[in-house]
């Protein structure tokens, strides 16, 4: 019985962007970095070496110093301010050594002397994947301390802290650019007693719905929502009147109505920012808002207006 051909998918190194204007360069690097493993992408000048570097993401890219168009040099510059962490190796004649230094100068990874070797280039290109991954990895760690500083384990949404930091940003922006800004704050009606019935880790799943909720009914990438502690939360809405946070407000309050924890609400107070507001006055109006709603009777919103 003959046994079926099975093709074996090449695992892939790594991606290598390879950017110089003499075709039997590319030629020669490209056979060579291929049959080394990486999956390779070509361009032959400067503009079209930082356009390809935008749009393929390549864990290296080795090019020459000397392009047409705007130098090597130049789209170094181009694509370290797009990725401050790309590995970049340069491609000199002997001729142009210096300019090989300068470009170390201005982050390039390393350089590589033609006429290479071709162990050399590869050595010298693996090293760079290397260096490339663990900055890659390094800035991931870095990013998800930073996202977990900033955030409320429990529900997801940012914690008290960031909370006040990015109401301080917002307010030197909007005193800059005349926009608007709207700051709700809010609790849960019954909380308390629905913890005391049905226990912590009950508790626990309200407050990550309501999570959820607050980051369902705002804008994504605009405004912000809060765990300001215990059961408060507080939404940040950028460039938003009164009366279009009104709306956000209501689709909030409403939502949480409609969540199958029997007697939770939330009593919602409501301010626009005005010039006569500092930082501490801004959150006092809100919450002064909030504690006439829970004051009326809960499951409502109030407005803080003059």
């Amino acid at each position: 019985m003959k046994m079926e051909e099975s093709t074996v998918l090449r695992e892939v190194k790594g991606k290598v962007l390879i950017v110089d204007d003499a075709p039997d360069t590319l030629e020669i690097i490209q056979k060579l970095l291929h049959y080394e493993g990486y999956d390779v992408t070509i361009a032959s000048s400067g503009e079209e070496g930082v356009k390809k570097a935008e749009q393929e993401k390549p864990d290296v890219v080795l090019m020459d110093i000397n392009l047409p168009g705007i130098s090597g040099t130049e789209a170094l510059r181009r694509i370290r301010t797009m990725n401050p962490i790309q590995c970049v190796i340069m491609l000199t004649a002997f001729a142009t050594v210096d300019n090989a230094i300068q470009a170390l100068k201005e982050g390039a990874s390393d350089f590589v002397k033609k006429p290479f070797e071709n162990e050399h280039l590869i050595h010298i290109v693996n090293q760079g994947l290397e260096k490339y991954k663990t900055l890659t990895e390094k800035k991931k760690l870095e990013e998800e301390v930073r996202r977990l500083s900033i955030t409320d384990d429990l529900t997801g949404l940012f914690n008290h802290r960031h909370f006040f930091k990015t109401l301080e940003a917002e307010l030197t922006r909007l005193k800059r650019q005349k926009t608007s800004l709207s700051l709700l704050m809010f609790d849960l009606d019954n909380f308390k007693r629905y913890n005391d019935l049905n226990g912590h880790l009950e508790g626990d799943k309200v407050l990550k719905r309501i999570g959820e909720i607050v980051r369902n009914s705002i804008r994504f990438n605009v405004d912000s929502g809060y765990r300001y502690g215990g059961d408060e939360f507080s939404v940040l809405l950028i460039g938003a009147s009164l009366d279009q946070a009104l709306v956000i407000a209501e689709r909030i309050r409403s939502s949480i109505e409609q969540t199958e924890f029997q007697n939770i609400t939330v009593s919602i107070g409501l301010s626009e920012y005005r010039d006569t507001y500092d930082l501490e006055g801004f959150v006092k109006s809100a919450d002064d808002a909030m504690y006439v709603a829970k004051h009326s009777g809960g499951n409502q919103i109030h407005t803080n207006v003059p």
